[in-house]
Parts: structure tokens; C-alpha cells; sequence
């Protein structure tokens, strides 16, 4: 009998959500659990891709590296994603780097040889599979846009703004889940920039910037700037 927290957990992705029990038990069989400390590496690019992952907990960050050695960050990760599916399916390698970015970071690893086996025995697996991917697609060319099209203020101002937050009316505290490094870096700009554009708005008494969170004391000017306009 597979785990019951692997069952659970494979229950809670969008892939395998109207999959008939016993084919996923088949899948739960191929799984097993991965635990990662901060900083610690899972996959490089351009490794051979075995398996795809679902964070339980924690955090992961994809990134890729520039010619000149510079990180560039693809995505950071938090527990309910899923990723690597596409290396696995269609790629056969990782195409980025993936390390772990929180102390514990708990990962489901999907085996890829026996779900690979299943999508050719089961034909409802496939198209559930194809829509999970489809939708996630959509938030990368999203992603692509707003990165290519706006400029840093209103890159940083629509991140904060859609960042879980505790408080009432026009004051609310955005608690950061990565460093402000790291934060840069997901929104493609340099640390001297965030740091530029956050000590600006705290001058303009938008925001109160503390060491691990933010403090928004105005959001009018910051959707202003996140819808592209004037603030």
C-alpha cells in the first residue's frame, strides 16, 4: 500500500485531481520524499531529468546562469507548485539550476519511468497532465511580458501589491518570503535598484521598508504605478 501522505499529496495537484484512485496508487508507488536544507542544490542545467517535483514545504528557486556568471532567476517557488514537468515529458533535461531556499525544504519527488509507463497505459492521464501544463504556461508568458514591457518601479510596485498582507485599510504589512537579494533578482533588477526605489517611497511616506517586511502606508500611489500611470 503507497504512503498515505504521498497519496495526499498527489491529490492535491491540479494533474492528478480527476484521476481514478487506482491509477494513483500506481503513480504514488513511483514517488518518494525529498528533504533539502537552504541553499542545498537539487538539479543542475542540463542534467538528465528523471522525476518532476511538488513542494510540500518550503521554497525553491529556478534560476539560470549569464555568460558573465550572473544568476538570473526564472522563478521562486512556494509549497503547492509543482515543476520540472516539461523537462520530463518533452525535454528529457533540466533546462535551469534548482536549489532550495528555506530550512527545511520538503519535496515530492514523481518518479518519471513509472508515470511515463502510465501515460501510455492510461489515456485519461495525459490530457489532465496537458491542462496543469497549459495553465502554467500562461503565467510564464505573463511573466515574460511584464518583465520585458515594464519598468522597475512598476515591476516592484505590482509584486508588493499582490504579496499576502496583514492590516487594515491604506496600512498593510507585506511579510518578504525571500531576501531582498533574491527579490531583485525574480523581478530583474539589481539590489542597488530595489534598494533605490524603496528608500525613495519610504522618503514619500508610501512605505515603511523594514528588514523582512514592508509596511504600505499609501497604496494609492503604488497601484497608480502598478496600472502604469503617474503616481
Amino acid at each position: 500500500m503507497p504512503d498515505p501522505d504521498i497519496l495526499e499529496a498527489l491529490r492535491s495537484l491540479p494533474h492528478f485531481r480527476m484521476i481514478d484512485p487506482r491509477i494513483l496508487e500506481r503513480i504514488a508507488e513511483g514517488c518518494r520524499w525529498r528533504t533539502l536544507a537552504a541553499g542545498e542544490t537539487l538539479f543542475l542545467e542540463g542534467q538528465p531529468c528523471r522525476a518532476f517535483y511538488a513542494i510540500h514545504e518550503g521554497g525553491v528557486r529556478l534560476y539560470r546562469l549569464g555568460p558573465e556568471g550572473r544568476e538570473h532567476v526564472v522563478h521562486n517557488l512556494r509549497a503547492g507548485a509543482s515543476f520540472a514537468e516539461a523537462a520530463l515529458l518533452s525535454f528529457g533535461r533540466f533546462p535551469v539550476h534548482a536549489v532550495a531556499t528555506e530550512q527545511p525544504t520538503k519535496l515530492l519527488e514523481i518518479g518519471g519511468d513509472p508515470l511515463l509507463r502510465l501515460f501510455r497505459e492510461e489515456e485519461r492521464l495525459g490530457p489532465a497532465m496537458v491542462g496543469s501544463l497549459c495553465m502554467h504556461l500562461v503565467s510564464l508568458v505573463e511573466r515574460v511580458e511584464e518583465l520585458s514591457l515594464a519598468q522597475a518601479g512598476e515591476r516592484l510596485a505590482r509584486w508588493l501589491l499582490r504579496q499576502p498582507a496583514s492590516g487594515k485599510g491604506q496600512r498593510l504589512e507585506v511579510e518578504l518570503s525571500m531576501s531582498k537579494r533574491d527579490i531583485a533578482s525574480h523581478l530583474a533588477m539589481t539590489p542597488e535598484t530595489l534598494s533605490r526605489l524603496l528608500r525613495k517611497w519610504q522618503e514619500q511616506g508610501w512605505i515603511e521598508s523594514r528588514r523582512s517586511s514592508v509596511v504600505i502606508q499609501s497604496a494609492d500611489p503604488l497601484s497608480a504605478l502598478a496600472d502604469g500611470e503617474p503616481a
